[in-house]
């Protein structure tokens, strides 16, 4: 069967408080964050700050969702020349609608297919995707798109789940996995993505391992927000796929058999 991208997709709206912003779709960064928003911008920000972003970047977001870290990008980082790619429409047509980019500067299409069609004769100078190169068809297929369109000195910053050496995440783990439609092809050990980067001419210049600010926070609160819900909203399937994934890391955050990272890596292999 075809692998379906689209199993990832998170109802934002329903994670997002009241006064929250819906179109974030991340598992959130939570060490100093008190929502859903906060913890979905801390997120993005921490990808910026790997990057080295500033105002003369060019800057590629890949797997954009609903463009909310476009924001963050432009009020944080005061990045202006910005492109994004994002392969569902729907996406697409609301960030175009909202004036966020010029038309031509959010394009649909996947991010583990080649790019060069896409951005001809473009490079950016970072290249970030949030939360999704473990939904890539390969993680091999999503390193040699990005880098494909990076600058000589380009940075390419993601954040990943990778296998512990020589752990299982055993048949409940597997089973897990497969329904967040999560290739096994786009899971690898630190060494094996060390190895797959270098094969692609690029070397990682920090790997951080940021679980414990990662999984333990998402299952919180979506225990936190079952609680207000309504009985249509905790009954409906987008709320039966986030308490899917919630349960799933609460799992991850007890020490199983992964690991979620925040890779930067550069062609130069210097910070």
């Amino acid at each position: 069967m075809a692998h379906r991208p689209e199993r990832f997709a998170i109802a934002g709206d329903l994670l997002a408080s009241p006064a929250g912003d819906g179109r974030w779709n991340n598992l959130g960064y939570w060490k100093n964050a008190q929502n859903y928003t906060e913890a979905c911008r801390a997120l993005a920000e921490i990808h910026g700050v790997a990057a080295g972003l500033t105002a003369s970047n060019r800057l590629l977001e890949l797997a954009c969702g609903y463009g909310a870290a476009l924001d963050v990008w432009r009020e944080r980082f005061n990045v202006s020349q910005i492109a994004a790619l994002e392969y569902r429409p729907d996406c697409v047509s609301l960030i175009r609608s909202s004036g966020q980019l010029a038309v031509d500067s959010v394009l649909i299409g996947r991010f583990d297919e080649p790019l060069d069609a896409l951005f001809a004769a473009s490079s950016f100078d970072a290249v970030i995707c949030i939360d999704a190169a473990y939904h890539a068809r390969s993680l091999a297929a999503f390193i040699a798109a990005a880098e494909s369109v990076l600058a000589e000195q380009g940075v390419l910053v993601f954040s990943t789940l990778v296998l512990v050496e020589d752990r299982s995440t055993g048949w409940l783990g597997n089973t897990l996995l497969n329904a967040a439609g999560m290739p096994p092809a786009s899971l690898m050990t630190e060494s094996n993505l060390r190895q797959t980067m270098a094969a692609q001419g690029l070397v990682v210049t920090s790997l951080e391992d940021i679980s414990d600010a990662v999984f333990a926070g998402f299952a919180d609160w979506v225990a936190g927000r079952s609680r207000v819900l309504n009985w249509r909203q905790k009954y409906s399937a987008d709320w039966l796929k986030i308490a899917v994934t919630a349960h799933w890391c609460r799992r991850l955050a007890a020490g199983t058999g992964l690991r979620y990272v925040l890779v930067t890596a550069s062609r130069s292999g210097k910070d």
